[in-house]
């Protein structure tokens, strides 16, 4: 027979006929049981196990998502470092630019005034030559006044000396007339107007060489005070030419940054 389960429940200490194919029953499903709770057993641990290892890992997970946004902060203040010296790099980058138009536009300007330096010597050239050659045909006529007078004075000095001769001889015979004397008294104050006419000539003629010469030392003082302005402007653009070159902004070859300055995010798993 069975095992009455109600029975028992109200006299656990009575005992029972039961058939032993119930007990075997009885025990297979005790045996079934027990095996289900070691499998459980096993199982619980397994998963307390996994459970253990995934807080381990959740720990760790934590911990690098902590350490990744530290560095995320870290590199975004970097970034934001470098932005900042970006724009200030950009910002004396357009303070160089503005500076070398300027110095461009004087270096433009000292030019211009270089070349009108330039036009305004070669005119003063072109004046000193045509002084050099007007004092040089004043110096011909000079000369061949000079020569002119030397052999009129020579000529003149010699008829005066023979109408003196002749006025001698006159007196020394005394059979020249009162009228000839005049004659040859006349003569003589001809000949020495004439000699005191090419005189004030010549005086004019050396007045005009004076005064030649003397536009001729300031066009040569005006030539070499332009020399010395060219000369100053040429050190000038030579001054602003070097500004140039140092405001000029370094060129940026490829693979400017180097390794230490490049910013690596971490990678979050």
């Amino acid at each position: 027979m069975p095992i009455d389960w109600a029975k028992a429940e109200e006299a656990p200490q009575k005992t029972q006929k039961v058939e032993g194919r119930f007990l075997l029953d009885l025990r297979a499903k005790v045996n079934d049981l027990e095996k289900q709770l070691t499998e459980t057993k096993a199982e619980l641990n397994q998963a307390q196990d996994e459970i253990a290892s995934t807080a381990t890992e959740l720990n760790n997970s934590k911990a690098a998502l902590n350490s990744s946004s530290s560095e995320i902060n870290q590199a975004n203040a970097t970034i934001n470092d470098l932005t900042q010296k970006l724009e200030a790099a950009n910002n004396n980058i357009s303070e160089l630019e503005s500076n070398i138009n300027s110095l461009t536009e004087s270096s433009e300007s000292a030019s211009s005034k270089v070349s009108e330096l330039d036009a305004k010597i070669s005119d003063l050239e072109g004046q000193l030559n045509e002084a050099n050659a007007a004092l040089s045909a004043k110096d011909d006529e000079i000369n061949k006044l000079k020569t002119e007078e030397a052999s009129l004075a020579s000529s003149k000095d010699e008829e005066i000396n023979n109408l003196k001769a002749q006025l001698e001889e006159i007196k020394s015979k005394s059979s020249g007339s009162e009228s000839q004397l005049n004659q040859l008294n006349s003569q003589i104050a001809e000949q020495t107007s004439k000699i005191q006419e090419l005189n004030s000539k010549i005086e004019e003629l050396n007045g005009t060489v004076s005064e030649k010469e003397s536009q001729l030392e300031q066009l040569n003082n005006t030539l070499l005070e332009r020399d010395s302005l060219i000369n100053s402007q040429k050190a000038h653009i030579d001054e602003l030419e070097a500004e140039l070159g140092e405001l000029k902004p370094p060129e940026i070859s490829a693979g400017g940054f180097v390794s230490e300055e490049r910013i690596t995010c971490p990678k979050i798993y």
